[in-house]
This record gives C-alpha cells, structure tokens and sequence, in this order.
C-alpha cells in the first residue's frame, strides 16, 4: 500500500529509505537538505525555511523557478508545525500510513510535538510511524498490532491520555492481561520481545505510544 513519507528537520542520520511506487515525499523544511543527502528529490516541499540549509536554499530556488507548484510556503507565525502542516497534506491527499524521518533530537519540544503528531495522525484514523535507524514510534487506540515470530527488541508502552484500559500484552517479558495504564507512572517501560514466539499489544479503551528498539 502507498505511504507518505515525510522527512522531518530533527537529528539527521543517513539510512535508507524504501521508496516504493505511488509513495508521496514531503520534505518538511530542512527535510530537504537531508532528502537531497540521501539523492532524494520530494515531490513537495513545506516549510517556512527558516532552518534550510545554503544546499537546500539552491534547490529551493530552483524548484520555485522550475516547478513552483512543488512548493509550498507557510508563515513562520503558525499554529501547526512544519510536520503537521506536511502529515494534512499527506492526508488530503488521501494517504493513510505515514513514515516520519528525522524526526527525534535536537530541541526536546519538536520532539515531542512530533510525538503529538503521530496521535492525530492515529485520530484520523491513518497510522503513522516516526523511524530512526535503531527504532520506532507509534501511537495505539482501540486496537491490536502485532510482531511477527522472529522480531526481538525492546518494547515500552506509555499512556497519552489519563489512562489506557484493557491493555494486554503477549509474547514478551512482560505480559499484561486486561491491565490498566496511565499517564502518571511508567510501568511499560523497558519490556523486551524475545522473538521466540508472535507478540501483541492491544489497547481496548485509550491511546497510547509504543517505542520499540532494536540493534
């Protein structure tokens, strides 16, 4: 299925990204200094540049003369972010599974709106994913995912709102059955999937971000 990847402008680490056909690239401001690093050209870029790169000013400028209708300028006094602004194009767009790059480090409030980012992207009833090159971020309401038999690494789950309810969690360390989690104490940090069996993590009532690492 085609995804929208958006390249965000936190921590830059280069990896390789599986671009597929019918996938949509937005580079979310400096996104694109690292787009280009990796001989990515987006489809569309977003921002108000205020952090682009000398690199990505050329290519910028070039696009505005070339294609314009690849660019999209946004004031710098805004209510949504960079990212959010790039996720409601993917989304009017028609795109429903989201991978988000560079989006972690650098200043801890970006960081955590792009956390923000991924729940409304799971609000909408799309699935997002903030990837780095050791682990993922993803945001669970109502609903199970589930690791395949074989996949090992590290595995928290935090609550996003007061409380998460009917929270069951199989195949790791730690199991839960029909528990309660909330937003004031970390009790689903640090778990561990051995591989060694399928696991699952549902979340019947709320919603509530997972981290999972590898490596």
């Amino acid at each position: 299925m085609s995804k929208c990847i958006i390249m965000c402008a936190g921590e830059f680490e280069p990896l390789q990204i599986e671009k597929e056909e019918g996938d949509f690239v937005i580079a979310a401001d400096n996104g694109l200094s690292y787009l280009l690093e990796l001989g990515i050209l987006p489809d569309i870029v977003i921002g108000d540049y205020d952090s682009l790169s000398p690199e990505g000013q050329r290519t910028l400028r070039e696009l505005e003369e070339t294609q314009p209708e690849r660019v999209v300028h946004l004031p710098v006094e805004k209510d949504d972010t960079d990212t959010m602004a790039a996720v409601r194009e993917g989304l009017a767009r028609g795109y429903d599974t989201f991978y988000l790059y560079a989006a972690l480090g650098g200043r801890l409030d970006h960081t955590l709106a792009n956390i923000q980012t991924l729940a409304f992207i799971r609000s909408k009833g799309a699935k997002g994913y903030i990837l780095s090159a050791d682990s993922m971020l993803f945001v669970l309401s109502n609903e199970t995912r589930e690791f395949s038999k074989g996949f090992r690494g590290g595995f928290s789950l935090f609550s996003l709102g007061d409380r998460c309810r009917g929270v069951t969690i199989r195949g790791m360390k730690y199991e839960l059955e029909d528990a309660e989690i909330t937003n004031t104490f970390p009790i689903g940090v640090s778990n561990y999937i051995p591989g060694d069996q399928k696991a699952s993590v549902t979340i019947r009532e709320g919603m509530a971000l997972a981290y999972v690492s590898w490596g």
